[in-house]
């Protein structure tokens, strides 16, 4: 375990280093990714920057994607966005080193923080590109494509296979089944509060973006708490 200390740490510099390098993250966001990574693996291990890497390549991945052609200047994503979409998951990994105790648990916050950020992103990105019909999500009226609030049933499934995605891992890294579907209802239920923020607070100028991104993983993991509490 000595020789993860090292190597970890190096390993998620670099990483971070290089997507400065392609244009995914500027500077400043590149250094907050790999301390948001480094308080991840402190607290969860390799499992929780597994959850992370999924994160991260979905979102880079559907980001690139919707820009290609368009020419965008500067890299996908600034410190703001990188602390909103990570951040929660980066408490809780900070939380479970200081307490030593009850690694799952703190597992699922992260794994409930990431599903709904991934669920959020490729609905954004995927469902704004491919959406057919856009809804409000408090009127249930006919939209304008990508305004706050707006969602369509093409977003809606790109946002579930997302958290999806998320929750099979958790599978995959020997969390029961029961938890894992506790990650996918926790991703979309925070999916759908993005959408519900947007309209209520972003999009009168209340909220930013990167705040209602933040409270959608909050609201994941909140929803995750009550269901353990629950059942």
């Amino acid at each position: 375990m000595q020789y993860q200390a090292v190597l970890v740490p190096l390993l998620i510099l670099t990483l971070s280093a290089l997507t400065v390098k392609a244009g995914l993250l500027n500077k400043l966001a590149a250094l907050s990714g790999a301390i948001v990574a480094y308080l991840i693996w402190l607290g969860t291990g390799l499992s929780g920057l597994i959850l992370l890497a999924i994160f991260f390549v979905c979102g880079a991945g559907a980001t690139r994607f919707v820009r290609q052609g368009k020419r965008l200047p500067g890299p996908d994503r600034k410190a703001s966005q990188v602390w909103a979409n990570g951040g929660v998951a980066a408490l809780a990994g900070l939380l479970s080193f200081l307490t030593a105790d009850h690694p799952d648990f703190f597992l699922l916050l992260v794994a409930a923080a990431f599903s709904s950020g991934t669920g959020d992103t490729l609905s954004s990105e995927l469902g704004t590109r491919f959406g057919k019909r856009f809804i409000n999500i408090i009127s249930f009226q006919p939209d304008k494509r990508g305004a706050d609030g707006v969602i369509s049933g093409e977003g809606f499934m790109f946002g579930l296979i997302g958290s999806g995605l998320i929750a099979f891992a958790c599978f995959l890294l020997d969390l029961s089944i029961r938890s894992s579907l506790y990650v996918l209802f926790a991703g979309v239920l925070g999916n759908l509060a993005d959408s519900y923020f947007g309209a209520l607070w972003q999009r009168k100028g209340y909220l930013s973006n990167d705040f209602v991104n933040l409270l959608n993983t909050l609201v994941a993991v909140i929803c995750i708490i009550l269901l353990i509490l629950a059942f």
